[in-house]
């Protein structure tokens, strides 16, 4: 590889937080490259480049969860890269390489990855940067590979930079990062309260004054606050992805080709769309929606796609659901509704007895992920073995819908979790270790938990397979004392808190741990 050393960025002045992005795991990639007829190689094995990678937040998980799989990041700051080299080498990592350089230098040395990832970097690099990201998503691309690129869309960034002109304006001149933001809050906030609330103008005011003032600083001053920052149609990014050999594979959010949500009049509209018109489709959901986030999948323009998706699909998968009854206690065998909460806080109400038996055993089984069979199998065991001649159908038909809606996850490859508490248990390394320098951490799915207070930092840095649970209550014990009180709130509603020993309080909190997903075996 040709190496030159970048210059010096604003983002070696000003640190961007570097998290998780869970539409950018290439077990969900090669998931739906999978439903659209590709062959993407297996996320256990596998090679992934990320443009723009920051500290390594979003891809040192996948180092950590996958050893056998190769990870390199680049990035233009390399005080943002020494960050991460650092954090590679606390954990012991060998399979992830983060470098100091520059997208323009990125070239046919580098080889050809499985999964290629920019989150966060087309809508904020210039035009010449641009045009090298998709040479790279070209040149550097496997036969059967999955680009993931995300941007600002339109039409929802149009009123975005209505907001934002008005924020450069008053703030041209001024460089320093706190007194930046403070002013584009104060003139957001000033002209958001002297516009009418009435009207259009002054609702779009609000509307964005609120984004901006829950927005951490950093994050306003490089998205923004980037004068050279630019949106896109999804048309847009499609074409030139074009003239470079690439095609539309799909949005990244696979529950946004659900139109459950949408007028029979919309509905009938956007079913009509032929296949060769995929990508039209999904552009005008995007005028509809009032979209201002895209993450666009790109593949190889000779890749040939099955854009049909049978309703048997879900046969092939694992699935998972954080589905949860409003009532535990409700009765299965019968037609009797029983109440589901989803994963956005909503509610389902079922009354088919297997379909009530299957959305438990779901949630009860979270997070570890489960085939079809054995979630039919899980399912009939609840009813006590009872099976009907087309309880197959009859699942495939319902789990189909909630794999649409987002609210059964399909993957082509389990995750390594593990649920059950052992007499030795044992989180995650990564968590551990994120435990140990902030709330934050990255649990096995790929996704962001944060821990609130540092008795519950301090206890899962305790879980490291080799104590047992005797001696991680002794040790809380000495710790915190021998007992421990839960918040508890009813409707939003304060109640008094529950206390707890400290040993029932570790059974707990255990119990918490494996639902999050952050136990291993």
């Amino acid at each position: 590889m040709n190496i030159a050393t970048p210059k010096p960025t604003l983002y070696d002045e000003v640190y961007y937080p570097g998290h998780v992005y869970e539409h950018t795991h290439p077990n969900l990639l090669g998931s739906l490259g999978t439903l659209y007829g590709m062959t993407p190689a297996p996320v256990d094995r596998c090679r992934v480049l990320e443009l723009g990678c920051g500290v390594g937040g979003n891809l040192l998980p996948m180092a950590f969860q996958y050893p056998n799989s190769t990870f390199i990041g680049i990035d233009l700051s390399g005080v943002t890269i020494a960050r991460g080299q650092s954090n590679i080498a606390a954990l012991g990592l060998r399979n992830i390489q983060l470098m100091h350089h520059d997208i323009m230098d990125v070239d046919d040395s580098f080889g050809q990855f499985d999964y290629i990832i920019a989150h966060g970097v087309y809508s904020w690099v210039p035009p010449a940067v641009r045009a090298r990201m998709m040479t790279i998503f070209k040149q550097n691309l496997a036969p059967h590979g999955i680009c993931y690129v995300s941007y600002n869309a339109h039409p929802y960034s149009h009123l975005r930079d209505m907001v934002r002109d008005m924020m450069l304006y008053h703030t041209r001149g001024i460089t320093d990062m706190k007194k930046k933001t403070e002013q584009a809050r104060a003139i957001v906030r000033f002209l958001s309260e002297g516009s009418k609330a009435d009207t259009v103008h002054g609702a779009v005011m609000r509307d964005h004054a609120n984004r901006v003032l829950k927005m951490p600083e950093e994050v306003l001053f490089h998205d923004d606050l980037n004068e050279i920052a630019t949106a896109f149609l999804l048309l847009q990014v499609v074409e030139d992805a074009g003239r470079h050999g690439l095609q539309y594979l799909s949005d990244a959010d696979f529950s946004r080709r659900h139109l459950a949500a949408y007028s029979e009049e919309v509905r009938t509209t956007l079913q009509r769309f032929p296949e060769s018109e995929f990508m039209a489709r999904d552009q005008y959901q995007d005028f509809i929606d009032g979209n201002g986030f895209r993450r666009t999948l790109l593949c190889h323009d000779d890749v040939v796609l099955r854009r049909r998706i049978e309703l048997d699909f879900v046969t092939g998968f694992h699935l998972l659901s954080t589905m949860s009854p409003v009532d535990p206690h409700a009765r299965l065998a019968d037609r009797s509704p029983m109440e589901f909460r989803t994963h956005e806080g909503s509610t389902l109400t079922v009354t088919q007895p297997l379909l009530k038996a299957a959305h438990l055993y779901l949630g009860r089984t979270w997070p570890r992920a489960l085939s079809f069979d054995a979630l039919l199998d899980g399912a009939r065991a609840l009813l006590g073995g009872r099976a009907e001649a087309d309880d197959r159908q009859t699942l495939t038909d319902a789990i189909y819908v909630l794999a649409c809606s987002g609210e059964v996850t399909f993957l082509v490859a389990p995750p390594f979790i593990v649920k059950e508490v052992s007499e030795h248990p044992q989180a995650s390394l990564l968590a551990r270790w994120q435990a140990g320098t902030g709330p934050l951490v990255t649990n096995l799915l790929h996704q962001t938990v944060r821990l609130e207070d540092d008795r519950t930092r301090y206890f899962l840095q305790l879980l490291d397979g080799a104590r047992t649970i005797a001696e991680i209550v002794a040790d809380m014990t000495k710790t915190f004392g021998p007992t421990t009180e839960i918040t508890r709130a009813d409707d939003g509603e304060p109640m008094e808190p529950l206390v707890l020993s400290t040993g029932d309080g570790v059974a707990r909190s255990l119990a918490m741990v494996g639902k999050l997903g952050l136990l291993v075996g």
